[in-house]
């Protein structure tokens, strides 16, 4: 049962139908991916023990000119005009992290540009130096769809366990500093929780609710760790623990399992609506697979990476990649529903019911 503070349900939107159009009319137009990921850097300022990119950031600890990043925002911005021969649209940007975004200098002149280009923008980050953004006219940081501030524990020994600081003092307060801020201000900030051994027990995640909801956080966001390949397991104990302080504390939460929901796909199909342009300069057709060559497209710094998208070696991705080989994934809940409309055309009319 569904709760106002609880999770919403899932729906068909038209992001999934027009791909699947594309998908079964190949030859009409090409189709532009409605959302990019973009990594500002790969230098980060925490070094938390789950951590999924740290190999790949240690291997390439890059951090570019601030300006690339605006011309690759003018570039996403003329999609549609250097290929007109095309549908759908490029409406989505997220700064996911990768390093820590906000550490890149002119990290508040990229933010502003992708405001101002029109994009619904949103950022996943530790909060450190969110006060950046402070500078920024409040209406137009209104636009940004949410801030997502990691958290992970709502006290600082237990961050401190989890995140592991790298500066000489613990960011707990810094960010906290600047997470109360931005919510003064109207911003939509909400806070992101990695359910894991540390944390997953009820005074660790009171902790966690009590500290948001005394900052005035939009909402909660859990979702499992993984580790391993191996996703925590979010038990039902654990579920009926943040429902009841979900209420106690009137906080709205979302605990996301998407990640390990069973497949019923064999291609992973977001590999047409969802690029990530990553701080080594190159082009990523899967979100988890930074740094592996067989999920790259080709360098985005060097090359106009519109020529690129919807290549023979895009193609050649899709078809090689074999699925049950990959690791719980965020755009897993998407897949299968473009997988529902694939083995069942019909469900496309339900959005215009």
């Amino acid at each position: 049962m569904q709760s106002c503070f609880g999770p919403t349900n899932y729906t068909m939107n038209y992001n999934e139908a027009e791909l699947v159009h594309w998908m079964q009319n190949r030859d009409t137009m090409s189709l532009l991916p409605a959302q990019v990921d973009i990594d500002l850097t790969n230098v980060c300022n925490q070094d938390c023990y789950y951590c999924n990119s740290a190999e790949f950031r240690k291997s390439e600890p890059v951090q570019k000119d601030y300006k690339e990043y605006i011309e690759l925002l003018d570039k996403l911005a003329g999609w549609r005009a250097h290929t007109p021969k095309s549908y759908g649209t490029t409406h989505t940007i997220t700064y996911p992290g990768g390093g820590e975004p906000s550490v890149l200098t002119g990290f508040e002149h990229v933010i502003e540009h992708t405001i101002d280009q029109g994009f619904l923008g949103s950022i996943t980050t530790n909060g450190s130096y969110l006060d950046k953004l402070f500078d920024i006219d409040n209406d137009k940081l209104k636009k940004l769809a949410w801030i997502g501030i990691d958290i992970d524990a709502g006290t600082e020994d237990l961050y401190e366990q989890i995140r592991r600081s790298l500066s000489k003092h613990s960011l707990f307060d810094r960010m906290q500093a600047n997470a109360r801020e931005l919510i003064k201000r109207g911003i939509n900030v909400d806070f992101k929780v990695l359910l894991n051994p540390l944390n997953d027990n009820e005074q660790a995640l009171e902790d966690i609710f009590r500290f948001v909801n005394e900052l005035g956080g939009r909402k909660i966001f859990f979702r499992p760790v993984i580790v391993n390949s191996e996703a925590h397991p979010i038990t039902y104990k654990t579920q009926t623990i943040i429902e009841q302080l979900g209420h106690k504390y009137s906080q709205p939460y979302w605990i996301n399992q998407n990640k390990t929901m069973p497949r019923n796909y064999k291609r992973c199909h977001q590999m047409y609506h969802f690029p990530v342009f990553c701080a080594n300069g190159k082009i990523y057709v899967c979100c988890e697979g930074k740094g592996n060559p067989q999920f790259e497209l080709g360098r985005w710094d060097e090359l106009d990476f519109r020529d690129l998208w919807m290549s023979e070696r895009h193609h050649d991705i899709y078809n090689k990649t074999n699925v049950g080989l990959c690791q719980p994934c965020r755009p897993n809940k998407t897949n299968i529903e473009i997988q529902n409309i694939l083995d069942n055309p019909s469900k496309i009319e339900g959005l215009y019911k």
